[in-house]
């Protein structure tokens, strides 16, 4: 079983604009709506892939109850806690002319102890199960600043091997419950570490630094560049093939479920990179934040390229 934790999910709302103007009225060509959050994405992926998942939450409200239906209807386990508080909205404007996307993240609704203690619970409940334990994405104001940190600690005493996909504080923090992986993007870990990282030596360098703050993985995304995996022993990188660019929405969480599906299976990290890397590439195809389908995601996995850079 493969656990997702997010503490802050969202409703994503795409609309399709051709060329999109700022400061005027624009008229969606297609408009859709989707689950959000980075840990909801991951068990919707490995649910799609054929993987039992569990999808842990805080909602409420009006847009809580559709995300509820919307995984309900998508066949993806979930378990939440309930508040009175509306769960946030996100708006992404896709300009079909030139496939740019404008994105607007809602911060989410305030959060009080109890709710974050209850998630917390709830997350220690569903770890005892867990052969993979998924922290990601970001907090709801109020909560405290290293929760995934207390979450991801308290799965691995369960016995959960553990991954966090976060940003910011988030991500610093969080490195405190020692994940076993973490999967930041590269302007992620630039602004972590306070440095640009303009080659791969200063990227591998910066992957390095990052595991003697406790992980024993490091994944790093580069976009259409692909990624990196850099352990103590060896660097790997994967160059996912080439796709129609449509939307980079949930391109990381996508890879994120082909690593944790590995790590629950026992496979090496580097059939988790190429499965990862493969579902990104389908996500990045897809519309919007629609998710790349099963069958895409098959037919990638043959093409994605694997390189060796040392170990």
């Amino acid at each position: 079983m493969i656990v997702s934790f997010t503490p802050n999910p969202a409703v994503d709302k795409t609309f399709v604009v051709r060329a999109l103007a700022h400061g005027a009225q624009n008229r969606a060509d297609e408009s859709h709506v989707d689950p959000g959050g980075k840990g909801i994405n991951v068990s919707r992926m490995v649910h799609r892939l054929g993987r039992p998942t569990l999808a842990l939450a805080v909602l409420g409200g009006h847009i809580g109850r559709m995300l509820a239906r919307a995984l309900h209807d998508e066949g993806v386990a979930s378990q939440f806690v309930w508040t009175r508080a509306e769960t946030r909205l996100n708006v992404i404007l896709v300009d079909s002319a030139t496939g740019a996307s404008t994105r607007v993240w809602d911060r989410g609704p305030q959060a009080d102890d109890d709710v974050t203690q209850e998630l917390l619970a709830l997350a220690r409940r569903s770890a005892a199960g867990a052969a993979v334990f998924v922290a990601g994405g970001s907090l709801l104001p109020g909560m405290p600043p290293d929760l995934h940190a207390t979450a991801l600690a308290d799965a691995a005493k369960a016995g959960a091997r553990t991954i966090l996909d976060a940003d910011g504080e988030a991500l610093r923090l969080g490195l405190a419950g020692r994940p076993f992986l973490i999967k930041p993007n590269i302007h992620e870990v630039s602004a972590l570490l306070g440095r640009e990282l303009p080659t791969d030596a200063d990227i591998v360098a910066a992957g390095r630094e990052l595991l003697d703050r406790g992980p024993e993985a490091v994944v790093i995304s580069l976009g259409s560049r692909g990624s990196l995996l850099v352990e103590r022993r060896r660097v790997v990188r994967a160059v996912p093939p080439g796709v129609p660019m449509r939307s980079a929405v949930g391109s990381g969480d996508s890879m994120v479920a082909g690593l944790a599906i590995a790590m629950a299976r026992g496979d090496d990290l580097v059939e988790g990179l190429r499965l990862g890397s493969a579902a990104g590439a389908a996500t990045a195809a897809a519309v919007g934040t629609h998710l790349g389908e099963r069958a895409d995601v098959e037919r990638l996995v043959p093409l994605v390229k694997i390189e060796t850079l040392s170990g």
